[in-house]
């Protein structure tokens, strides 16, 4: 009964961390008149080597996929696209959303490759702005990279805010000097080069290839552009509508509200434990769980959580030695994490 009662009213909590103030009129597409107008912003560049986990540093991969993404764009009709810089030098965030404004963009977006202080994250996010009808666009545009990499095989990380300190602007310089020029930008995260999960993809001239042609793919559906040879033709398709928020949608900086782990089934023998997982977070979704059998000294891989779902069932190989307790962790969309009940392994 008392697993029933936390399954009904984690739903129920998961049903009202979506009705955040949006008004009526969804938004998807840009305003744009023809040509479109693109601008691909390669990051980092110069003496700004952005990750530099890897003997290559970032700035020589986004440069790389810009390069691949431009070429692939240029096959449509209709739009013309910029780079906000073609060699490797040094530019202000500001400057790229200027030259953006110079050739009157109609989108900006600024790829990017993640890495993580722990190693521990993996896959692909969108970072977004904010607040109006720029929100709805970059939402609707990063949706469209989403769909990409989940093709690709990319864990989703999601669509995401970030709020500066003032609580008053974004806190990414590209998004937030775009915002200022009303250009509609985007932080493009393919993936991250410091996880094993991830490090496949970037690891061959082939991969980083289709990063471009996929990130070019992604702009070419949000556009309803149609291919120079009429073979693609994306007129008749709708990228994802998204309503106009009435206020800024900041982002969730607080923990999962409560998470509770019930043993189902320890087999001794075998060293599985069976468990049930609920987790509840009023303002974000629930995205990884890891789990601990020495009393939280080490911690298991990021294991990723059903989407959508406040609760799920989970096996977890004990191992060989003595175990006598099992803790887990939920991480919600900004990698903030609540540690369960510990269970007593008998």
């Amino acid at each position: 009964m008392r697993t029933a009662i936390k399954k009904t009213v984690a739903w129920l909590l998961c049903i009202a961390m979506t009705a955040l103030p949006f008004s009526m009129l969804p938004v998807s597409r840009a305003d744009a008149a023809e040509p479109v107008v693109v601008v691909i912003d390669p990051g980092h560049g110069g003496s700004n080597l952005g990750t530099d986990y890897l003997p290559i540093p970032e700035k020589v991969y986004t440069m790389t996929v810009a390069l691949h993404m431009k070429e692939q764009l240029e096959k449509y009709q209709n739009v013309q696209v910029y780079l906000t810089h073609t060699e490797d030098v040094d530019m202000s965030l500001k400057e790229r959303a200027e030259f953006a404004a110079s050739v009157n963009a109609d989108f900006l977006f600024s790829l990017h490759f993640n890495m993580s202080i722990s190693h521990i994250l993996y896959g692909s996010e969108v970072w977004v702005p904010s607040s109006g009808k720029l929100y709805s666009q970059g939402y609707s545009a990063a949706n469209e990279f989403m769909i990409q990499f989940a093709e690709m095989g990319l864990f989703n990380r999601g669509i995401k805010t970030r709020i500066g300190s003032s609580g008053k602007s974004d806190y990414y310089g590209i998004i937030r000097e775009s915002s200022l020029r009303n250009i509609p930008a985007v932080i493009v995260e393919h993936c991250h080069v410091d996880n094993i999960n991830d490090t496949p993809y970037i690891q061959s001239a082939d991969k980083l290839k289709e990063f471009g042609v996929r990130d070019a793919e992604a702009v070419a559906r949000y556009f309803g552009l149609v291919s120079k040879d009429g073979k693609t033709d994306y007129r008749e398709y709708a990228p994802l509508a998204v309503p106009v928020p009435s206020s800024r949608v900041c982002n969730d900086t607080t923990a999962p509200s409560y998470v509770g782990a019930d043993l189902i089934k320890y087999d001794q023998t075998g060293k599985y434990a069976t468990v049930e997982l609920t987790a509840i977070d009023e303002e974000s979704v629930i995205q990884h769980y890891s789990y601990s059998y020495d009393n939280g000294l080490t911690w298991s891989d990021l294991q990723p959580w059903t989407k959508g779902s406040p609760s799920m069932t989970v096996s977890v190989n004990m191992g060989y030695g003595k175990k006598d307790t099992l803790i887990f962790r939920a991480y919600n969309l900004y990698d903030i994490y609540t540690e369960s009940n510990i269970i007593q392994l008998r």
